[in-house]
C-alpha cells in the first residue's frame, strides 16, 4: 500500500501553523514492523500515537482461544489504541502488522504538553477524534443492520486492494462470518456479473 506524508494527512484534518508542525515534527520517530510483528499487544500500556506511512495493520481481540478482527489500518491512518492511551490503561485490543509497515510514532504525553503553546495541535486532535468516532459509529451500525454481502461490498470500497494482500480468513473475521460464508458470497457476486 502506498506511502503518504504525515504532514499532508494532518492538513486534511486541520492545517497546522508552521511552528506547531515544527514542534510536532521534533517528536516524531520512525518505526518499522515486519509481517506478523505487533505494534501493541493486548494488556500493554501504550505511550505513543502512530501514523501508518505504508503497510497494513489489523486490530483484533482474543476470546476463548479465537481471534476477532475489529478493523484494518491502511496508509494515511492512525493505528493507535485510543481508549488505552487516553485512559492510561492496558490495551484490550492487539495491533499487528499484516505486511511490512513503516510508521511514525510520537509520545502522547509530550504531544499533550504542546497544547498550551500550540492551540492548533489541540484542534487537530479534536478533529481526528471526531472522525474516528463518526467512522466507528457508522461501522458498528452497519455490522448489525446490513446483510453480510452488503458489508462485504462496503469492505471492498473502504479497503480497496486489501483483499489481494491479506488472507481471506481475516476478512471473514472482520465481517463476522466464516471463511466458507465469505467464499459463497464472493462466488455469488461473480455469478451476478
Amino acid at each position: 500500500m502506498e506511502e503518504r506524508s504525515l504532514k499532508a494527512q494532518l492538513d486534511e484534518f486541520h492545517p497546522l501553523h508552521p511552528e506547531a508542525w515544527g514542534a510536532l515534527d521534533d517528536l516524531l520517530e520512525e518505526k518499522k514492523l515486519q509481517r506478523q510483528e505487533f505494534l501493541v499487544r493486548e494488556g500493554e500500556r501504550p505511550q505513543h500515537c502512530y501514523f501508518l506511512a505504508s503497510g497494513v495493520v489489523r486490530v483484533f481481540f482474543s476470546k476463548d482461544g479465537s481471534e476477532y478482527n475489529k478493523t484494518f489500518f491502511l496508509p494515511g491512518s492512525f493505528p493507535t489504541p485510543l481508549t488505552a492511551l487516553l485512559t492510561d490503561s492496558p490495551a484490550e485490543l492487539s495491533f499487528q502488522a499484516l505486511t511490512e509497515c513503516k510508521l511514525r510514532q510520537f509520545s502522547y504525553r509530550r504531544f499533550r504538553a504542546l497544547f498550551g503553546e500550540h492551540r492548533s495541535l489541540e484542534q487537530l486532535l479534536l478533529k481526528i477524534l471526531e472522525q474516528i468516532w463518526i467512522d466507528k459509529e457508522r461501522h458498528d451500525i452497519r455490522m448489525v443492520v446490513n446483510q453480510a454481502t452488503t458489508n462485504y461490498l462496503i469492505f471492498r470500497e473502504e479497503f480497496p486492494g486489501l483483499e489481494q494482500l491479506i488472507p481471506q480468513y481475516h476478512i471473514a473475521s472482520y465481517l463476522g462470518i466464516t471463511p466458507i460464508q465469505l467464499s459463497r458470497i464472493r462466488a455469488q457476486l461473480l455469478k451476478a456479473k
